[in-house]
Order: C-alpha cells, then sequence, then structure tokens
C-alpha cells in the first residue's frame, strides 16, 4: 500500500469550512464552555477534520482566547536591511555590510524616524509589547547597534533582534544586546542543509555557526528559530534534522512556515495532486515530531488556501512563546514600524477601524523621502491623540 493511499493526503485536511487563513475563527462558535478536548473530538468526529488539524486548532485557539485586545498595546519593528548576501529567494530590500555610505544614510534617516516614533508613543499614551529589529542588527558595528538599542528602551517590553547570518554573532556584540534587555534572538535559518543554503545563497554550514549558538546559550538569551517545511527538495530526514538541531540549539519556541519564508510575497502555488498531498505530508510529519519534543503550537495561519491550504505553525515550549511573533502572525495589536520596507498598521478594535502608512520599499528611495515619511506619520498617527 502507497503512503499517499494509506494516509489520504490527497484529501483536503481541513475539510471545506475550515479551509481559510485562520481555521480557528471557524472553530471558535464550536467552542463550549472553554472545553477545548471536546471541541477536538466534535471537529474530528462530527466535521471530518483530519485528526492532527483538529489537535492543532484545539491548541492555537486555547491561547488565543486568553490573548486581551487593548488598542493601546502595540508591537514596535525596527528594520535593518543590511547583510553580506541577499538570500535568493526573499523578495525583502537588502544592502550589502560593505556600502558604508548607503548604510549611514540610512541609519541618520531612520534615527530621525525612531525620534518622532518615540514621540508618537508618548502622545498617544501606547503600551510597547514586544519590539523587534529585523534584518540584520549584528552586521552594525557596536556603536551604531549600542545607539539604536539605547533609543529604543521602553519598559516590561520583551525585546527581539532578528538574525539572518549568524556569521554576524560575536561574544562583544551579544554582551552588548544583554546590557540593554534584549531577551530573545529570531534566528531565520530556514535550514541546516548545506545544498539548501547554497542555493539561497547563504554562505556558512552548521560547523560554522555552532560556536555562536555556544555564546548564545551562556549569555541565556531566549532562541526562536524559523523553518522552512517542503523547501527545495526536503523531505522526512531533513525536515527531523532541521526540527531536532534547533531544538539541540537551544530553541524555545520554532516557527515552521509552509514552503515559504515569512517575508515571501509573491507565491507561486502548487497545482499537481501529487505534490500537494507530498507538502501535507510533510507537514503532518513536522507536527508528529514536534509534538514528540514537547512543543506546543501558539498560533496558526494558513497559505495557499485556494490550492492545497497549508499551515504555518508556531511552537513553543511551556510558557516560551515569542509574543512579537504571535502578535505580528495572527494580527493582534498595532504594529508601528521604522526603517525601509515596512509597513506601519494601527488597529482600533473597538471602533474597527484599521490605519496604515507603507515606506519606500528601497533603502536609498526611503533616505530621500524621509521628511514626506515623517510628515504622513505625524498625520495619520497622531490623529487619535487626546
Amino acid at each position: 500500500m502507497q503512503w499517499d493511499e494509506e494516509k489520504a493526503f490527497s484529501k483536503l485536511p481541513w475539510t471545506d469550512e475550515f479551509r481559510s487563513e485562520f481555521p480557528t475563527r471557524q472553530a471558535l462558535s464550536y467552542l463550549v464552555d472553554k472545553d477545548f478536548e471536546k471541541l477536538q473530538d466534535f471537529l474530528f468526529a462530527e466535521k471530518l477534520v483530519d485528526f492532527r488539524k483538529a489537535q492543532l486548532i484545539s491548541h492555537v485557539l486555547k491561547n488565543e482566547i486568553g490573548i486581551v485586545k487593548n488598542d493601546n498595546e502595540v508591537i514596535l519593528t525596527i528594520n535593518l536591511p543590511i547583510g553580506e548576501f541577499k538570500c535568493v529567494n526573499c523578495k525583502r530590500c537588502f544592502y550589502r555590510q560593505d556600502k558604508q555610505a548607503e548604510t549611514r544614510a540610512y541609519l541618520n534617516a531612520l534615527y530621525k524616524e525612531i525620534e518622532q516614533l518615540r514621540d508618537i508613543i508618548k502622545r498617544n499614551c501606547y503600551f510597547v509589547k514586544a519590539l523587534c529589529y529585523s534584518g540584520n542588527l549584528l552586521a552594525l558595528t557596536e556603536s551604531d547597534i549600542q545607539e539604536l538599542l539605547s533609543m529604543c528602551e521602553f519598559p516590561l517590553s520583551e525585546i527581539n533582534v532578528e538574525v539572518d547570518n549568524p556569521l554576524f554573532i560575536t561574544k562583544e556584540k551579544l554582551a552588548i544586546l544583554k546590557k540593554f534587555g534584549v531577551e530573545r534572538l529570531i534566528c531565520n535559518i530556514m535550514s541546516f542543509n548545506t545544498v539548501t543554503l547554497r542555493k539561497l545563497c547563504r554562505h556558512y554550514e552548521f560547523k560554522d555557526i555552532y560556536p555562536a549558538f555556544k555564546w548564545i546559550a551562556e549569555f541565556g538569551f531566549e532562541v526562536s528559530f524559523g523553518l522552512v517545511i517542503g523547501f527545495e527538495t526536503e523531505q522526512e530526514l531533513q525536515i527531523k534534522r532541521n526540527i531536532n538541531l534547533a531544538a539541540e540549539l537551544g530553541a524555545s519556541s520554532i516557527e515552521l512556515y509552509s514552503r515559504f519564508c515569512p517575508y515571501e510575497t509573491e507565491i507561486n502555488s502548487l497545482t499537481l495532486p501529487c505534490d500537494i498531498a507530498l507538502q501535507r505530508k510533510n507537514l503532518t510529519f513536522a507536527y508528529d515530531e514536534m509534538s514528540r519534543l514537547g512543543f506546543i503550537p501558539y498560533f496558526l495561519y494558513c497559505t495557499e488556501v485556494e490550492s492545497g491550504c497549508f499551515e504555518n505553525v508556531g511552537y513553543a515550549l511551556s510558557n516560551r512563546k515569542n509574543k512579537y511573533l504571535e502578535d505580528k502572525r495572527m494580527g493582534i495589536s498595532t504594529e508601528l514600524a521604522c526603517g525601509c520596507d515596512v509597513k506601519t498598521l494601527v488597529k482600533k478594535h473597538f471602533t474597527n477601524q484599521q490605519v496604515e502608512v507603507t515606506s519606500d520599499f528601497d533603502m536609498m528611495e526611503y533616505v530621500k523621502n524621509i521628511d514626506s515619511i515623517l510628515n504622513k506619520k505625524r498625520e495619520k498617527l497622531l490623529q487619535y491623540t487626546v
């Protein structure tokens, strides 16, 4: 008997009713007395949802309903699109680290925007729940890292630093992060497979980055790993290796993205039934492996909904979820963002309103237009000031 016949991966595991970006929203209406085990059984037995997907919905929904939506809570993103090489699969703006003049001009513009943002946060009485330095903060000099961290000190906020290239990690830079209260490193490794990394134009191997993670453990940082399930030709053996290496390196949370990194904007959906079935198999295998290691799902959203409907899931060890990623992936709070290639999105849950401000994609266009960006933000983001 073939695996696809045995597991019926050709069938839609969510069923049509739950085929959406956020399946938990459909399931919420069936939750009675917060009995999540009963909901899980109901989805499986009565709604014919695949048993693993029913478990997934139940776990994530339990986390979701415990989240309070407060219009005064915000998350903050500071984008540092600086790197040695650009990942060939990524649509984000990236500038080479050695372009010092461009980097300096960008940082000067960014400092102006952060100063304005601090004023907006103060005048709108916002509470910064979590913030993230996306891109490659660690590609900057130690003095620039200190300058940026000192500008964004907000009481009680979870501070995250994204790591796209672990080769930028040094003990001296980690000591600076620790000094300014950084709690977590978000490592968008995508894969530990050397062949895959080369295809992504990432010029390192596991043996090259292992010492950096020993330093991270010594400093006591929480670590999140972003991995892609079903990327290139990776299947069960490599998926298991990726997940287990992340766990061995001290991951407190692991985010599994289906086929594409979370920054992918142009997705070509799978169309062949055999490819769709194989990806469903990969996701099922990944779920089982995460469960075996004791990780619990805390956020869920689906992509390629009209074709395969594949889930992207955040998993965490008990009480160690990433608040920033949870909020961002589930669209819970207002996100204030600084830099190029970002979007500020103000959410008013009480009045069901949204205000959006998008920055220039290109770094140099952002620098050129920084004054108009500041004027636009001042006009749109201060409209709620009392």
